[in-house]
């Protein structure tokens, strides 16, 4: 399975725009967010991805195909924005590829952080991380920290 992660073109901020859409729905689950007065979630920094170096903007694609996004802050330390990946992929493998490109690209200290009742979450990210991680869970969500080196 022929797996990329690209970064994506400002022309491409519509199409990583649906792609968060999509992802909005599906979370709407969990956080039981409600859709706009035009019918959008919307994403309120999505346009600071092509406006702010320590943000990144990546698409997926399987075998060619259109497959996800993913959104990375880079820092101390480096977090996931977004990291969506369509259904059709899912449990597949292409999340765990995709999400060790990621840490591959940015080595350093990382926090990935997953809301509270996302067990689906938690577990893959268990499974993906490459490498040793402290794990806290709180009120607020459970959350990762480790360092990938070069």
């Amino acid at each position: 399975m022929e797996i990329a992660v690209s970064p994506a073109a400002e022309t491409e901020k519509p199409v990583v725009r649906r792609l968060l859409a999509l992802n909005a729905h599906d979370f709407s689950e969990i956080d039981g967010r409600e859709l706009g007065p035009h019918g959008e979630y919307g994403y309120r920094y999505l346009d600071h991805y092509w406006t702010e170096p320590e943000r990144h903007a990546f698409l997926v694609r399987v075998a060619g195909a259109l497959a996800g996004c993913v959104l990375v802050r880079t820092g101390a330390p480096h977090r996931l924005g977004e990291f969506f990946v369509v259904r059709k992929h899912r449990r597949s493998g292409v999340g765990t590829a995709v999400a060790r490109e990621i840490f591959r690209r940015f080595p350093g200290e990382w926090l990935v952080e997953e809301v509270p009742g996302n067990d689906a979450a938690v577990a893959f990210w268990r499974r993906a991380i490459p490498v040793a991680f402290q794990e806290t869970v709180t009120e607020s969500g459970t959350a990762q920290r480790f360092v990938v080196g070069p």
